[in-house]
């Protein structure tokens, strides 16, 4: 591990399996783990698709922990609009992982297994355009490929 001292005096350091910053003698994360995802969007299969959201760290690692993260539906991959309706389901949460729908069908607060996990759901009987995006804790956006159905 790398150690550095903070202008306090505290001993700082970067953790090597995770690449995050700890400090103190404790070692407690300062920045979060997560700091990457990826998002799979399958195939359309009557009017579903199926979305896995993999949570990783800094070194590109799937993460070891549950951790929560944001997520918002947009219509386009430079996230300038949002949703109007969401889909006619929207997201429902699969498998793994919790999802709270803040403002539904739009905004979601998702929690990962503690292997970093989240599958999801997009169902839409219409096409109304639509990308979800992930919020990390350490403030990066992460988009999806278009989840737009044929209707």
């Amino acid at each position: 591990m790398s150690v550095f001292t903070s202008l306090h005096g505290r001993m700082l350091g970067i953790s090597q399996p995770t690449g995050n910053l700890v400090g103190g003698a404790s070692q407690v994360d300062i920045t979060p783990i997560c700091a990457d995802a990826t998002i799979t969007v399958g195939d359309e299969s009557a009017n579903a698709r199926a979305i896995t959201i993999q949570l990783k760290d800094a070194n590109g690692n799937d993460i070891a922990t549950a951790e929560p993260i944001w997520a918002f539906l947009t219509t386009t991959a430079a996230r300038t609009a949002f949703v109007t309706t969401g889909g006619s389901t929207g997201i429902a949460i699969g498998t793994d992982g919790a999802l709270l729908a803040v403002i539904a069908k739009m905004l979601f607060l998702l929690t990962s297994e503690a292997d970093g996990d989240i599958d999801l759901t997009w169902t839409d009987t219409g096409t109304e355009p639509a990308f979800l995006n992930l919020i990390l804790p350490n403030g990066r956006v992460i988009t999806s490929a278009a989840l737009t159905n044929a209707g």
